[in-house]
């Protein structure tokens, strides 16, 4: 798989994930970082982090080296964020003032449902 000038060679699956994904994320303004299983020269498997964005581009060639079983062992597909979600951090002090607008607004549904 080319991506960003260089090469690497994963997994088929891994790299169908990763078109699929970059896809999906092409119609977004984010970019997020992927940890990718990557076979090194030695032979051995390394996790590299990919920035994948809405311009990622990625030219898939297959070369088959290993056995699908091999394979689908040297390169699990790596759990890939979720797209349009984003966390945020809020202090304690305003979690819990949260919390109790929310309890309230329960109780509120629910005396007058009664």
């Amino acid at each position: 798989m080319k991506f960003a000038g260089g090469s690497i060679i994963t997994g088929g699956v891994v790299a169908d994930s990763l078109l699929e994904y970059a896809t999906k994320l092409s119609g977004t303004l984010t970019s997020v970082s992927v940890n990718v299983p990557v076979l090194e020269t030695d032979g051995s498997t390394t996790i590299h982090t990919l920035l994948i964005g809405p311009a990622s581009q990625f030219d898939v060639e297959e070369v088959a080296i290993f056995s699908d079983e091999e394979e689908l062992a040297m390169f699990p597909v790596p759990a890939l964020p979720m797209i349009g979600v984003v966390a945020s951090v809020e202090s304690l002090a305003d979690a819990e003032e949260d919390a109790a607008q929310f309890n309230q607004a329960v109780a509120d549904i629910d005396s007058s449902l009664s």
